[in-house]
């Protein structure tokens, strides 16, 4: 995670760009177009610029001798070297990961479905209810385009702005804050051990 800070930040706007346009581009695509016409067309196009790039590094060393026959010269030589294999040791650690995450997340709406804590719960359905409204609005792939556009402007907005937004996110704080607990004198708290000794 620490490694995407300095490309969320635009700290090197190329490497950024090279990060955000082709998965924005891709999402865009896929928002008009079937998944399966924009992965051949994207493989489609791969295989034309490589092509090309075959074609220039042939006509510039084989033909016109304007550059030396030797790998630099070819404008894909990095690529050729890497290395696409996955290795086993990642594949166990993103399981591991993702078995937390999910068995994480169950136990959790588990919790909120069966009322273990009575505020979490109505949080949990006013939330629930206010994605009715966004799922109404949006489709997923439109939130997903605009969660993708926020992950690269939010963070350098935030950068350029830090003293007014810090302010503005306390006084909401503490409104929330209040709310909350004007809310929990309102309403009693239950809880799974509560519910245990009754």
């Amino acid at each position: 995670m620490a490694s995407m800070l300095p490309i969320v930040y635009w700290a090197d706007p190329v490497q950024s760009a090279a990060v955000f346009t082709p998965v924005i581009a891709f999402l865009l695509a896929v928002q008009y177009n079937s998944l399966i016409s924009v992965l051949a067309y994207s493989a489609l196009l791969l295989l034309v610029l490589v092509g090309v790039c075959n074609v220039y590094v042939y006509t510039m060393v084989v033909l016109l001798k304007k550059l030396p026959d030797e790998p630099s010269s070819d404008p894909l030589y990095k690529v050729y070297g890497a290395d696409l294999t996955i290795p086993a040791e990642d594949v166990v650690k993103i399981s591991n990961c993702t078995t937390d995450i999910v068995n994480s997340g169950l136990t959790e709406l588990k919790r909120l479905f069966f009322c273990e804590n009575i505020i979490d719960t109505v949080k949990f359905g006013i939330s629930l209810y206010c994605l009715t409204y966004i799922g109404s609005w949006f489709n997923l792939l439109t939130v997903i385009i605009l969660a993708w556009t926020g992950l690269f402007t939010l963070p350098k907005v935030y950068i350029n702005n830090q003293a007014a937004i810090d302010d503005a996110v306390i006084s909401v704080k503490t409104v929330i804050d209040a709310l909350k607990t004007k809310i929990s004198a309102l309403v009693p708290v239950t809880t799974a051990e509560d519910k245990k000794e009754e």
